[in-house]
């Protein structure tokens, strides 16, 4: 269902670049239902804005046999352009969504997302500016906050 999706997007624009990159995971696979990543650079962390104004990290469902990781990989691609790559399982919410702490290098590229129907924009939000946005699920922003002010020795 996910790669007629994508063929259709693509039929739908002008021109069509191509939409994945290869999977740079290796290692013992996770198996979840949905995926992304969580990236930070310099106080700031990457997010998507959905076409409902709800603001969240990059992330989706997985492909049938996906590793969790390769689909936080895909999905963070796909809504923000970035080819990040997949570190360390941060937490497993109760949804099943496992959000992976995702590096960004010299070769990530920069943002262009390239998921039009499910992103109407992917920025990096400041971390004092949580609580200015409308999160995608309940509490999210104040989980995700606590969970980085942890990482950061500020708690």
């Amino acid at each position: 269902m996910m790669r007629w999706l994508l063929v259709l997007q693509c039929a739908l624009l002008v021109s069509c670049q191509a939409t994945a990159v290869q999977c740079p995971f290796t290692g013992t696979p996770d198996l979840a239902p949905s995926a992304g990543c969580l990236a930070v650079v310099h106080g700031r962390v990457l997010v998507i804005r959905n076409p409902e104004g709800k603001v969240g990290p990059p992330g989706g469902s997985s492909l049938d046999g996906e590793a969790a990781q390769c689909t936080a990989h895909r999905e963070t691609f796909e809504e923000t352009g970035l080819d990040l790559l997949p570190r360390q399982l941060l937490r497993t919410f109760d949804t099943g969504f496992n959000l992976y702490y995702c590096e960004i290098h010299s070769g990530s590229g920069s943002i262009a997302p390239r998921s039009f129907f499910e992103v109407q924009h992917a920025y990096w939000l400041p971390l004092e500016e949580f609580g200015l946005v409308q999160w995608r699920f309940p509490g999210q922003g104040d989980e995700l906050e606590q969970m980085l002010r942890s990482a950061m020795g500020g708690d």
